[in-house]
């Protein structure tokens, strides 16, 4: 048993029990039962009658007896209303989410003289015989008892509330004949075959007589009719306007039964598809429509089998051609819990698709999931997706979102999911900056959890942070030695937990460019370690150094030396890493990002000029690699080459001539290539690319060719 909820009945000396799944076996999709207290007085033991309420009623969980408690000293306190007691067979309230209405009386003795109301006249006359087995129907601990190890017994034909050939024909009739003039009685009938329709052994009387087919027709129909009255709506008078209004308001209560029913019977994966064969998909979208202005039951049952259709593809496709995303969006804000949540979780699996994304942020849903991200799970998981968007992040700047989503990790209680969206966050530099705050509380308040608890998720969020340029650099002074010394000690470690949060520690510190890299380095004895990690794997015996695979840290700590680069004292202090450099340029050529790293550091070593001497002579291994690099594939390696290229050619003459005959051989080769080719394969050169890939995204090497290099 799971979701259950105890209420006083507002009439009754009765308690209201919902609960999503019955007893004895019966599959049902949603349920509530009605338990009167006879001789509620104020002498009565609360606990005493609790304890009997749990030993009889077994759909209550142990689990409850505190609001089942609480329920009862309400009712003992407000006393008797006086209010005359419906007969057992009607007690039950509709699982609807209308208001309870006054109840009426019925008997189930009296079933045929209800189905007589359906040959009378008048409107009026059959509205009372369909309204009578609608608040029959709504008794489902009639109906409960009638499964016994999953067989029918005779009851269910003979005594209790008997759905009978005649009675399902009867009904099915009426319906047939009067659902287009009179909305009550079509909708009594409907919600007749809705309670119905809630339990799963009934199913197969309902499809026998083709209510589901039923459904659909009544769909089709008023679907059609709903746009001639609003279009009749724009040339009426007052007064007929008011009376279509009305019109539309009864239609949309019969639309939300036929869609109910449906749903229910949908439980069936066969009978679901010959639903969608049948155009369903569009009618639910056109039913989103027709709701979207004033929410409504037909608004909350459509969503729902939309939500249910969803999981397939192809309706899903159906869907977003039909611009439901943009349908869902109009509804928000929305108040109702239920209806909200449906579309929620609607939204989310629409938005594994990318080009979704941006429709969702472009029509506002970002601050309404931001604003509800601390009671609803489903609005964090949503926020989650929207987070990975750029724009999104930009939006979040403005919402409570940064501060509910601090206040959830500080505290301890910060899911993973809440974490994750925090890292998606801080990768825009505004909301970075609003994590940390103005003195950097929030980054040391982020710091001193992650390095206690050894998270690695608040680590990553770290090292988001730690990537922006700006004020937020120098804060992280004072925990660069900190993380250095994980780094050093647990970056390479065999477990696999210690080692990726020594990785993020090592990553963190390699973005910080205001560090005096040359104190620190000295002060941790950086280059040794440095060194011994970078050759791990290299084998100096060998004439040629086999290509091999780059791990994680070394390329962070070649990140890092890049960073430290920059600055020329530090600069210095990395010369005795320069052969490594090299040999792993030459062994590590199959790894694009490692080799564009590589170079940046090269790159940086040259712009200081003492150290530029070092690196060019006349034999220089690295020139010789440039060279061959300066037409790489990939951009970005083309990019760093061709600037670390411009610096040797201005230090030193011979350089620049042998650089100048190279990029002239390579030149003079495309060209001899391209005029042998045949008229037919000359026509539209220009679009290819000859082993270069354009698209890559520029690398940013921070190279100006105006700057002065020396």
């Amino acid at each position: 048993m799971n979701h259950v909820s105890i209420d006083a009945h507002p009439t009754e000396q009765a308690i209201i029990v919902r609960f999503d799944q019955s007893p004895a076996n019966v599959e049902s999709l949603g349920h509530q039962k009605i338990i009167h207290l006879k001789e509620m007085g104020p002498d009565v033991e609360i606990r005493a009658l609790s304890n009997v309420i749990l030993q009889k009623c077994l759909f209550i969980p142990a689990t409850s007896r505190s609001q089942l408690e609480q329920v009862l000293f309400f009712i003992q306190k407000r006393g008797n209303p006086k209010i005359s007691a419906r007969s057992r067979s009607s007690s039950a309230v509709s699982f609807d989410r209308r208001p309870l209405q006054p109840p009426i009386n019925v008997d189930l003795e009296k079933v045929d003289e209800y189905m007589e109301c359906f040959y009378g006249e008048t409107s009026a006359e059959k509205n009372k015989g369909a309204q009578a087995l609608y608040e029959l129907s709504k008794c489902a601990q009639n109906l409960t008892p009638l499964v016994n190890n999953g067989k029918l017994t005779l009851l269910i034909q003979e005594h209790l509330f008997h759905f009978s050939e005649t009675l399902m024909m009867a009904l099915a009739r009426v319906f047939r004949e009067d659902w287009k003039k009179h909305f009550e009685v079509a909708t009594n009938i409907m919600n007749v075959f809705v309670n119905m329709s809630k339990f799963t052994m009934f199913h197969g009387i309902l499809l026998h007589h083709k209510i589901g087919s039923l459904c659909v027709n009544a769909m089709e129909h008023e679907t059609k009719r709903y746009d001639l009255w609003i279009a009749d709506m724009k040339k009426a008078d007052q007064e007929t306007q008011k009376k279509l209004k009305v019109a539309i308001r009864k239609q949309a209560m019969l639309l939300a039964a036929c869609v109910t029913l449906l749903t229910n019977l949908a439980t069936d994966i066969s009978v679901e598809l010959k639903m969608v064969r049948r155009n369903l998909v569009t009618l639910l979208i056109k039913c989103l429509q027709m709701s979207t202005e004033t929410l409504s039951p037909l608004t909350t049952a459509t969503m729902k089998f939309l939500l249910k259709l969803s999981i397939f593809e192809e309706n899903k496709t159906i869907m977003e051609q039909n611009g439901t995303i943009e349908k869902i969006l109009k509804l928000f804000p929305i108040q109702d819990p239920e209806l909200r949540k449906t579309s929620i979780m609607l939204l989310f699996n629409f938005s594994f698709d990318s080009k979704n994304l941006p429709k969702m942020v472009n029509g506002g849903l970002v601050p309404h999931m931001a604003s509800l991200i601390e009671n609803d799970n489903k609005a964090l998981n949503m926020l989650y997706l929207l987070s990975c968007n750029d724009d999104a992040k930009a939006m979040l700047t403005y919402t409570d979102a940064i501060q509910l989503l601090m206040r959830d990790v500080l505290s301890g209680k910060g899911s993973e999911i809440t974490k994750a969206v925090l890292l998606n966050i801080c990768l825009e530099k505004r909301n970075a900056q609003l994590v940390c705050g103005p003195g950097g509380e929030g980054l040391d308040f982020l710091m001193k959890m992650s390095l206690d608890s050894r998270d690695l998720m608040l680590i990553k969020v770290i090292r988001a942070i730690s990537s922006h340029d700006g004020p937020t650099q120098n804060m992280f002074l004072k925990w660069i030695e900190p993380l250095l010394e994980i780094a050093i000690r647990e970056g390479n470690d065999s477990s696999e937990s210690k080692s990726s949060f020594g990785l993020e520690c090592m990553g963190a510190v390699a973005e910080l460019k205001v560090a005096q890299w040359a104190k620190i380095i000295q002060s941790q004895n950086l280059v040794p370690w440095m060194k011994a990690q970078l050759q791990e794997g290299i084998n100096e015996s060998e004439e040629v150094t086999v290509l091999r695979e780059i791990k994680p840290l070394q390329l962070q700590i070649v990140i890092a030396c890049g960073t430290m680069a920059r600055q020329l004292d530090a600069a210095r202090l990395l010369v005795p890493l320069i052969d490594t450099f090299v040999q792993l340029l030459q062994s590590c050529q199959i790894d694009d990002e490692f080799v564009v790293q590589l170079l940046y550091v090269f790159l940086q070593l040259l712009k200081h000029k003492e150290l530029s001497a070092r690196l060019m002579t006349q034999d220089s291994a690295l020139g010789e690699h440039m060279i061959d690099l300066m037409h790489d594939a990939n951009a970005a390696v083309r990019e760093v080459c061709d600037n670390a290229l411009l610096i040797m050619g201005e230090h030193s003459e011979e350089w620049a001539k042998r650089i100048a005959g190279e990029r002239f051989k390579w030149h003079n080769a495309q060209w001899l290539e391209m005029v042998e080719r045949d008229d037919n394969e000359f026509v539209g050169y220009e679009d290819e690319d000859f082993g270069a890939d354009f698209n890559f995204d520029n690398f940013d090497d921070e190279f100006d060719v105006n700057k002065k290099l020396f």
